[in-house]
């Protein structure tokens, strides 16, 4: 009889299996919780300390996403040297300053400095989570385990702005600031806890000796590989749309030709979290079964059609519940494509390539995520203030219909 030792084999691990940690990673996403209240007061703790004429609040704005494009390459370089978990952990705590310094700060540079700082903290937090779940995800689970994630970010923005708001009530905007910034210093902390590093995971360490290349010599191979290509274009459009379409041009057109207030505004913004946070574990199980290109491709094709019905809405009804009707459909369908989109957009900057460019990989997803919607978001602001809504609604659908056709025909898995 052959007793067991301390040498046997050890159980190996299914492909199929989703990580426990993934739970841990999920949970982390809810520390999103802070960010999407601090939304809700920010314009007001701007408008409490600062007189600021349109323009200085564009470029504040603009300050965030600048910050993210111009950090995604050195936080590339600090993923790999450092790891994971250093960079999870100190841009929560990076976060929690910014916010004291909107919140008791009253210098436009000043200002200026902590929107940079936020936004280098989230671009670092999201890159760092992306990367996380790459590592502890294979090929045939890749979807199922970003999955989570998209819920948890959807629950907490429909979540966050109500407890900005009531927290505003309750200690007003400075103080609610602080004490958000506290809470997110909190989260930054638990997480040195709750999650290990797994850049060793991967094998990284095994396979790429210290001397071999650098930074921009990965990048450069990227740029080279076709799948690469196509995925950095399908990702400027899908979020250049989403940025111009869901968060510009919506709002405006259910207040000024809707006719709809700030609360109703709230409650369809709820109801497409709330779409997006149902609809993303099926879409990712059919990613992971059937092939990125089956969602992707019927999810972009989706936010196309939805977008190109809105602006024609008022004309094929007049007012009443039928208009109602049709508004909720369209942004119904819009919120269903993204949530087949949402899972297996990341998966396609690292499926079939060495775990040494996941890194940069990942974060060229990044890149194309900003600067795609800087650019499309001005491009279709502009357009309304000279044309009005139908010409930058039918320019985004048709976009969006471009981008899933020539996804469809030049991207091979």
């Amino acid at each position: 009889r052959k007793w067991p030792t301390a040498t046997a084999p050890a159980v190996v691990q299914t492909p199929s299996r989703i990580d426990p940690q993934v739970a841990a990673t999920a949970s982390q996403t809810f520390f999103f919780l802070p960010f999407t209240a601090l939304q809700s007061i920010v314009p007001l703790l701007v408008a409490q300390n600062f007189e600021l004429s349109a323009e200085l609040w564009g470029a504040v704005c603009a300050a965030e996403g600048l910050a993210k494009i111009l950090c995604a390459m050195p936080v590339a370089a600090i993923l790999s040297s450092w790891g994971r978990k250093p960079v999870l952990v100190f841009s929560f705590i990076c976060f929690a300053f910014s916010m004291v310094a909107l919140a008791y700060n009253h210098t436009i540079i000043g200002l200026l400095g902590a929107k940079l700082v936020l936004g280098a903290s989230v671009l670092s937090q999201n890159s760092g989570m992306q990367l996380y779940l790459t590592d502890i995800s294979t090929t045939e689970n890749k979807s199922r385990v970003m999955a989570p994630v998209l819920m948890a970010e959807k629950l907490s923005s429909m979540l966050g702005p109500l407890i900005g708001g009531k927290m505003i009530q309750i200690f007003g905007a400075t103080m609610a600031t602080t004490q958000l910034a506290f809470i997110t210093f909190f989260f930054g902390l638990l997480n040195q806890g709750m999650l290990k590093e797994t850049k060793a995971q991967v094998g990284v360490e095994a396979v790429e000796p210290k001397t071999e290349g650098g930074t921009k010599k990965k990048f450069l191979e990227l740029f080279q590989d076709l799948r690469v290509r196509e995925a950095i274009i399908f990702s400027a459009f899908y979020w250049g749309i989403m940025a111009s379409v869901l968060y510009c041009l919506v709002p405006l057109m259910l207040t000024q030709v809707f006719s709809l207030g700030a609360l109703a505004y709230s409650i369809v913004l709820a109801l497409s979290n709330l779409v997006c946070f149902f609809c993303a574990q099926p879409a990712a199980t059919l990613s992971d079964r059937l092939g990125r290109k089956a969602v992707l491709v019927p999810g972009m094709a989706l936010v196309g059609l939805a977008t190109l019905l809105l602006p024609f809405i008022p004309h094929m009804v007049t007012g009443g519940s039928s208009e109602i009707l049709l508004l909720t459909l369209s942004l119904g369908a819009l919120a269903v494509g993204q949530g087949l989109v949402g899972p297996a957009l990341p998966t396609i900057f690292t499926d079939g390539l060495a775990p040494r460019l996941h890194v940069e990989s990942l974060s060229l997803l990044r890149i194309s995520t900003e600067v795609g919607a800087v650019i499309l978001s001005l491009a279709m602001c502009f357009l309304v203030g000279s044309t009005g809504f139908v010409l930058p609604l039918v320019a985004a659908g048709v976009a969006a219909l471009f981008a899933a056709a020539r996804f469809s025909l030049k991207y091979r898995a």
